[in-house]
């Protein structure tokens, strides 16, 4: 019986550019290289898929972008999930030996009733994330600054991504 071939994590590590810290993600396709490194099927089912769950569809795919650099105790990736309507920059964390730890969407595009939602987010050398997002009636208008809400997430030493809402008072 002919075995069948495994993913390795490290070939999967080496689709992603290291990307030195800080980073900021715009929700354009301007940042997605404009001729990108198809990521092999066998690469995105053991890796990609097991944060993706239900969302996964025909339309749906899945870009590496970069590979956070000077991680120690874990790896962190960053893929662009394009699928109908949506945009997305998705941050994975995994162990050394590739095993998902957490992932977070950290910024894009998605189109709603109310208009397009624009998300962008900035990772910080200590590994704190903020992110705006508001809403905009047209993908060529900007965030209205009193519509957009801010979010910190940050990335523990052992890979989880923790989540906050800034709950502040906007000034009227």
């Amino acid at each position: 019986m002919k075995k069948l071939p495994e993913a390795q994590f490290a070939e999967f590590i080496d689709f992603f550019p290291a990307l030195e810290l800080p980073v900021s993600l715009l929700p354009d396709t301007g940042q997605i290289p404009s001729d990108p490194l198809p990521l092999p099927g066998l690469l995105q089912d053991r890796f990609i898929l097991p944060f993706e769950s239900d969302e996964v569809d025909e339309f749906t795919e899945y870009i590496p972008y970069g590979r956070l650099a000077g991680m120690r105790d874990f790896e962190a990736v960053i893929y662009w999930k394009a699928g109908v309507l949506r945009y997305e920059y998705i941050l994975a964390t995994y162990s050394l030996q590739g095993e998902p730890l957490s992932h977070a969407i950290v910024g894009g595009l998605r189109y709603e009733e109310e208009g397009v939602l624009h998300s962008v987010a900035v990772i910080h050398p200590d590994l704190s994330i903020i992110i705006a997002e508001g809403m905009a009636q047209t993908d060529d208008e900007g965030m209205d600054p009193d519509q957009t809400q801010t979010y910190q997430m940050t990335i523990l030493p052992t890979g989880m991504i923790t989540y906050e809402t800034n709950e502040e008072e906007k000034e009227e």
